[in-house]
């Protein structure tokens, strides 16, 4: 076999590899109906509903059964009539996506938020509690991580039961991270903060030099107001003794 051929091969190989690591297994949810008569022969009817998570776009397969959407619980389910003779049962399965599962990339893009934002906190006095809040965010990332893996081969009770604690440790973490955003806005190291501050700190320095001009020009206005008046006052004293002098004079 030539080199190019053991390459293609080789190649396919990886792929194959990483796409079985990479999908996730649909889960199988069984759901039961029985006639519990003994005598006779009944018309049962199946209805199940789905976990909250699932919709109908994440059904693969319903067999036989029917779907549809509850307005008041908020929640798909899927239903059937069956004929069943007495005491006869029947099982059915629903094949769903699973769409309980945190993926790894978005742990990974959470924890490297988390040590960015804690890296431009480095050189300012909440670099401590950054370092402390980043440490708890990858702490909940493995943790999450470690519930899942051991979940993933469980019983889909179990599965599911893992992906919504999961979840409220997410929300925890994403929290986390919020904290840290909110600590970089607040200091003023997020990316374009220095200039923002230094424009906001230049428009109120232009502003106290406009306000302070005004108020020195109101004040040399009222000083010349003063000396005007004074001026005019005393002209109209000299113009009414020369008047008077001029009367007395004649």
């Amino acid at each position: 076999m030539s080199k190019r051929r053991w390459a293609g091969l080789i190649l396919m190989v990886i792929i194959f590899c990483f796409l079985a690591k990479e999908a996730r297994c649909n889960i199988i949810l069984k759901t039961l109906v029985a006639n519990p008569s003994k005598t006779k022969t009944q018309t049962a009817t199946l209805k199940a509903y789905l976990p909250k998570e699932a919709t109908a776009e994440d059904v693969v397969d319903l067999g036989d059964l029917k779907i549809n959407y509850d307005i008041e619980k908020e929640l798909y389910f899927v239903y059937q009539e069956y004929e069943l003779e007495p005491g006869e049962s029947i099982i059915r399965e629903i094949e769903i996506k699973d769409v309980w599962v945190i993926s790894k990339a978005e742990l990974d893009s959470l924890m490297a938020q988390a040590e960015k934002l804690a890296e431009r906190l480095k050189d300012t006095p909440y670099f401590d509690m950054a370092a402390t809040l980043q440490k708890d965010i990858e702490d909940k990332a493995s943790d999450i991580l470690e519930r899942q893996e051991k979940a993933k081969d469980s019983r889909p009770q179990t599965h599911i039961g893992a992906y919504r604690k999961n979840m409220k440790i997410m929300g925890k973490a994403s929290n986390n991270l919020e904290r840290l955003e909110q600590l970089v806005v607040d200091t003023g190291t997020s990316n374009g903060s220095n200039s923002s501050k230094i424009e906001k700190i230049e428009v109120k320095a232009t502003w106290q030099l406009i306000v302070a001009m005004i108020v020195v020009l109101g004040v040399l206005s009222f000083v010349f107001f003063i000396i005007w008046s004074r001026q005019a006052a005393i002209e109209s004293t000299k113009q009414k003794i020369e008047s008077e002098e001029k009367k007395t004079s004649t």
